[in-house]
């Protein structure tokens, strides 16, 4: 794992460090420090190490940054190399000749994705879907999601308690709450108080959750608090913490919640087959995984999060093209079962979100008579 660990930072970083290197000894020159002099390699070999060691964490918002930049030179590239043929005015080919060895476009660049990715991630949508199912037994019902908070990344206490609020007044008949709402960041008293708020969402048949592979905190040598205690504290404040386990939320609803695909968990096949096959079965997983096996078990509703859309884009689309996921978001009907991917309202590991927008969601379940 510690190689693998290295070396794919190494092969990504390894043939773009080195263009990261010429674009630095680039650079350089407008301060009228000569190409391949030592004082030109060393300064530029300096910078170059030091950038590379922020991003070397591929998952880091130091890598987001300046891969992005990376993309955007790449882009200037192409740029320079039309208007050094088509331009021949030697003022306006010096100003362009500045432009692209100060790479200004680029940091300008820069700064508007991410001024818009912070912007984006705090803009916590509501997005509705409404289901028709052919359930006799069931009842029409809404369910309110909220998934991938990570809380403390993007949002705390004060601002978890505005959409709170505003989910209440949504009179929810059930709340899903489908894994990492927090993670090895979370500290305990956000952690406490976030429980607090959501659990304050009061509902007709109650609020379910489900660990995700952040809450689990496997990522950090040093957590705030325990599995264990986290699962006290959503209990306390009344939320039914479910784990590869069945419950019947009324006579006519079933919910399902699955423990998270990085850990080992029963087949879906074994977790429903005690449910009540006449009743309408909603199940929690975190990551949107197996989707066919779970409509072909009996699902009528899955209700997914982890994807975060792609927080940063294009990683959603990479997933999807490469088949890492299943469904990256949306609403999407496998069979007879109907299958939720939300985007999540916050995200993990810094503030920013390039790809998807941030949301609730709010479910109106009919069944059709």
């Amino acid at each position: 794992m510690t190689g693998m660990f290295l070396l794919f930072p190494a092969l990504i970083w390894g043939p773009l460090g080195i263009y990261l290197y010429h674009i630095v000894v680039r650079f350089f020159t407008l301060l009228r420090i000569r190409e391949k002099t030592a004082v030109s390699r060393v300064l530029s070999l300096a910078v170059t190490l030091f950038c590379v060691s922020r991003g070397w964490m591929l998952y880091g918002l130091g890598a987001v940054v300046l891969l992005h930049f990376l993309a955007f030179s790449a882009g200037m590239e192409i740029i320079w190399r039309i208007v050094q043929k088509r331009i021949h005015r030697k003022k306006v080919r010096k100003a362009w000749d500045i432009i692209y060895r100060s790479s200004v476009v680029c940091f300008i660049l820069l700064a508007v994705v991410f001024a818009y990715g912070a912007y984006n991630m705090r803009d916590v949508r509501r997005t509705h879907y409404d289901l028709t199912v052919e359930k006799p037994a069931a009842r029409d019902f809404r369910a309110i999601q909220i998934s991938d908070l990570h809380m403390g990344t993007a949002m705390g206490a004060d601002k978890l308690k505005e959409y709170c609020d505003k989910i209440k007044n949504e009179n929810p008949d059930l709340l899903a709450l489908t894994g990492d709402i927090f993670d090895e960041n979370t500290t305990r008293k956000e952690m406490q108080a976030a429980a607090r708020l959501l659990g304050g969402i009061k509902t007709k048949y109650g609020a379910y959750y489900i660990f995700g592979n952040h809450d689990y905190n496997l990522y950090t040598d040093h957590p705030y608090y325990t599995q264990k205690e986290l699962k006290q504290t959503l209990e306390k404040e009344g939320i039914h913490v479910l784990e590869d386990s069945v419950v019947k939320a009324a006579d006519w609803l079933t919910v399902a919640g699955r423990t998270d695909a990085s850990m080992e968990r029963k087949e879906i096949g074994d977790l429903l087959s005690k449910a009540d096959r006449d009743s309408f079965i909603l199940l929690l997983d975190h990551q949107p995984k197996g989707l066919k096996a779970n409509q072909s078990a009996g699902a009528d509703l899955q209700l997914s999060g982890h994807t975060h859309a792609g927080q940063i884009w294009p990683t959603g689309q990479l997933g999807s093209l490469l088949g890492i996921t299943e469904l990256n978001y949306g609403c999407r009907q496998d069979g007879s079962c109907h299958v939720i991917v939300s985007s999540g309202i916050g995200g993990w590991g810094y503030a920013i979100r390039t790809g998807g927008h941030s949301e609730y969601v709010a479910v109106d379940v009919h069944v059709r008579s």
